[in-house]
């Protein structure tokens, strides 16, 4: 019988590729969003990702903060791979009551709904919450302090706490298997265009305003070239049950990763800076700009993240990160999610031109005929690679045509002297020379004229 694998938040960047390689695995995928409505446009792109697959994806509509539309979403589900949101703690609802934590809430209510269900076997909450940068190795047997870091990391950390205390406490009848992914910074290129998250947003940044992010000289990043199969394969691996697995590639500087897109992207007309801001201006602009001030506690720290079990258990092989970065950018650029500089965009007008088939060579002896619509398609795509070209020719012609209005009228003048008979042209010689004797007569009378008197 087929699994069924329930994808949580399914219209995400990470779980879209996730999606994506359970389909082409085979398996029966099942995926939530928090409105069908609102999502409608990445709904219908997920759907489409893998057309070939034997199973279309079915999207359910849940409310994570509504623990009873889980209900319908776990309905012969045998595996859950649950992305945890993070969700700042609010008020709590009455005086001296703890703070509501959203993302614990619906982290046990899924797990909750899955136990009654009968039918999950396997969980897999995925979720990011970066170490303090230090000169120690990270592995999975360190924890973020929830009560030192940001909200929205402590968010993360008390979910997951929450998920290895809920199976610990459950019952052996009705015990399941609890993986736990621990990714660094998501990498890679987008499978629906609708996406955005941090770093497809830092790297249209790069490209389109000219790097003002590559300023961060000192920033360093720790990165994922986002890998489903790891998701995958814990569906099925023994040794994986009951463990964390930290998902890394690398570590590289903001900067360098700027001088991995210009060395691509800058012949190609994309303006990429690749000056350093310097630390002071960064602490100056940290006073005004909140993005900025989360960079301070960073600054010119590095992390390091031990990714064994990723690459002997999970026999996942991290790629390199800034190739995947330059993979990243070219991706955008060719959906156009990445505006193409002017330069950029008349090379290709230039290109379409040239590439043009000439008149008549579209009709080759023994070839076959284009299909009617797909050769008025042809013509179409033809003519309009060829209309800047064709308004370039027409500039060019316009100015010769005013030279040789210009030039004109001097070769008519030499070309009806040249025409001119013989006889004609002695008699206009003789009589230029009787008009110089004439004058040079009257300049002797003139200079004779004194001595008379």
């Amino acid at each position: 019988m087929t699994s069924v694998v329930l994808v949580t938040e399914g219209t995400t960047y990470t779980n879209a590729h996730i999606i994506k390689q359970l389909q082409e695995e085979g398996h029966q995928v099942r995926a939530t969003v928090a409105s069908l409505s609102e999502e409608e446009e990445k709904v219908k792109a997920l759907t489409e990702l893998c057309p070939e697959a034997k199973f279309k994806v079915e999207v359910v509509e849940v409310d994570p903060a509504k623990p009873e539309t889980w209900e319908q979403a776990m309905k012969d589900v045998q595996y859950l791979i649950y992305t945890i949101k993070p969700e700042a703690e609010k008020a709590p609802a009455a005086e001296g009551e703890a703070p509501v934590q959203p993302a614990v809430d619906a982290i046990q209510a899924a797990f909750k709904a899955g136990v009654e269900s009968k039918t999950v076997k396997r969980s897999r909450p995925a979720w990011t919450a970066p170490a303090a940068p230090s000169d120690k190795v990270f592995t999975e047997a360190d924890w973020t302090d929830a009560e030192t870091a940001e909200p929205l990391i402590k968010s993360l950390v008390l979910a997951e706490k929450a998920a290895w205390d809920f199976v610990k406490e459950l019952p052996d009848a009705d015990k399941i298997d609890l993986v736990v992914m621990n990714p660094t910074l998501p990498l890679g290129p987008p499978l629906l265009d609708a996406q955005q998250d941090v770093t497809l947003n830092s790297v249209c940044v790069f490209l389109s305003v000219g790097g003002q992010d590559v300023a961060l000289n000192s920033v360093y990043v720790s990165l994922c070239r986002w890998s489903p199969a790891a998701f995958v394969k814990a569906l099925s691996l023994d040794n994986v049950a009951g463990n964390r697995h930290i998902l890394h590639s690398g570590n590289v500087w903001m900067r360098d990763i700027a001088l991995a897109l210009s060395k691509e992207f800058k012949p190609q007309g994309y303006n990429i800076h690749t000056m350093a801001l310097p630390n002071m201006a960064l602490w100056g602009l940290s006073l005004i700009n909140k993005n900025a001030k989360t960079l301070i506690p960073v600054v010119g720290k590095q992390s390091q993240f031990d990714n064994a079990r990723m690459k002997d258990v999970l026999g996942i092989t991290p790629k390199d990160v800034k190739e995947t970065v330059v993979e990243e950018a070219a991706v955008l650029v060719e959906r156009g999610l990445v505006k193409k500089p002017k330069r950029a965009r008349s090379a290709s007008n230039n290109q379409g031109a040239a590439a043009a088939p000439a008149e008549g060579e579209d009709k080759k002896e023994g070839g076959d005929a284009p299909a009617e619509g797909e050769e008025k398609k042809d013509e179409e795509g033809a003519k309009a690679a060829e209309e800047p070209a064709a308004k370039e020719g027409e500039e060019e012609k316009k100015e010769e045509k005013k030279e040789e209005e210009e030039a004109k009228p001097e070769d008519e003048a030499a070309k009806g002297d040249a025409e001119k008979p013989a006889e004609e042209k002695k008699e206009e010689a003789k009589e230029a020379s009787a008009s110089e004797e004439k004058k040079e007569e009257g300049a002797a009378e003139s200079t004779e004229a004194p001595k008379a008197e």
